[in-house]
């Protein structure tokens, strides 16, 4: 199985979920959050395709991706996950995947015998941790306001 193409199928099935997830989000924020995670799995995808010119990525087979399954398949084949669509906590099952993800591919790339497959996953491996500060950065931004504690130091007396 070629590597670049078992990548770029992950994160088409990440964006789906993601967008499916925003679709039935109840409120404004939930969405806007799955919606920001999609757009950042369809950027994670352009930036893999960029690969698809690099010398030997045409010769990365792994016969190791041949047994994996694609974690984005499995949540989207699980039962609805309310919580995942009413607490923004469960934002963070979307930051574990992407954590299993790094773990996937680095485990396949030690254990990859044919160079140019290892040197593609590697590749994968630190786009998917950019990817995953990109993330981050999203569920900092949207509960930036919701976690914002002032200091009773500064606020006027009238406002308490």
């Amino acid at each position: 199985m070629n590597v670049l193409e078992h990548a770029l199928q992950q994160e088409k099935e990440a964006r789906i979920y993601y967008e499916k997830l925003a679709k039935e989000a109840p409120n404004a924020e939930l969405r806007t959050i799955f919606t920001l995670l999609a757009e950042a799995e369809d950027s994670h995808y352009r930036a893999l395709v960029a690969h698809r010119h690099q010398p030997g990525a045409a010769r990365a087979e792994s016969n190791l991706l041949e047994a994996s399954r694609n974690i984005f398949q499995q949540l989207l084949a699980q039962p609805e996950d309310d919580a995942l669509k009413v607490d923004v906590d469960g934002y963070l099952r979307a930051v574990k995947a992407e954590e299993e993800s790094i773990r996937y591919y680095q485990r396949i790339a030690d254990q990859e015998p044919n160079p140019a497959a290892r040197e593609l996953l590697l590749a994968i491996v630190e786009e998917e941790r950019i990817h995953l500060n990109i993330i981050e950065n999203i569920y900092e931004f949207v509960e930036a306001p919701r976690s914002y504690i002032e200091c009773l130091e500064f606020i006027p007396r009238e406002s308490l």
